[in-house]
């Protein structure tokens, strides 16, 4: 029996890219002949992105599409996601072009492969962006992996990495512990306390700046250093 990976798209005024993202993803071609469920969740967006997923919605009854009516944030919506899974394996998918859905390929092998039940993917950071969030970035993402490999004694080398990979069992007995971007470090930090056995690979990573709709800010770091800490500890 064929297997399926869940593909959980939070979306949040992203009409310059959903569509993109949208495409890529339904005629994405899994490896092993894995099957895939997609649910995109809006999280109330004012862009034209809720008009544009409404109308995909009359084309594609195979998709689970969810429209929230108040902006609640990427984890909020990856929680209400929760019960609409039924795939083997989990992962979340932005819908900006900050990574490449090629890439699940990636993550997906190895899960299958070396029965892996977390996999998180690694980026190269570098990036010609001058702006004083992006050339603290790189410094930010150290600082915070190094922190969490030594209290979770991991070896993680990107613990702020979007591409994420879980058995779904895992994933779901995983309750994170805040709803916004938050969300993201609680579930790896949740992940690694019941395994230690994750897989690791590079993937593509094209950083966009706040022009292009980026909506991480300062405060990421430090909300991502408290989970870091309360995790491991409560």
């Amino acid at each position: 029996m064929n297997k399926t990976l869940t593909i959980i798209i939070p979306v949040y005024n992203e009409i310059n890219t959903i569509g993109f993202i949208f495409d890529k993803i339904l005629n994405l071609k899994l490896v092993h002949e894995v099957n895939k469920q997609i649910i995109i969740i809006d999280d109330c967006s004012t862009d034209g992105t809720k008009e544009f997923l409404k109308n995909k919605q009359l084309d594609h009854p195979e998709i689970i599409f969810l429209f929230k009516e108040k902006n609640q944030g990427k984890g909020h919506s990856q929680k209400i996601a929760k019960k609409y899974v039924f795939g083997n394996f989990v992962i979340i998918q932005d819908a900006d072009l900050e990574y490449d859905p090629e890439d699940i390929n990636k993550l997906l092998k190895i899960a299958l492969e070396q029965n892996t039940p977390f996999v998180i993917g690694y980026r190269n950071m570098k990036t010609d962006i001058l702006h004083p969030y992006f050339l603290f970035r790189e410094f930010a993402v150290k600082l915070l992996t190094f922190l969490m490999n030594i209290l979770y004694s991991t070896k993680i080398k990107d613990s702020a990495c979007c591409y994420r990979l879980f058995d779904a069992k895992l994933w779901k007995s995983i309750s994170g512990r805040a709803s916004r971007f938050e969300y993201d470090f609680s579930i790896i930090c949740q992940a690694i306390l019941k395994t230690k056995n994750i897989g690791q690979c590079p993937v593509y990573y094209n950083a966009r700046t706040y022009k292009d709709g980026k909506k991480c800010t300062w405060d990421v770091g430090f909300h991502a250093f408290k989970r870091i800490i309360l995790d491991r500890f409560t």
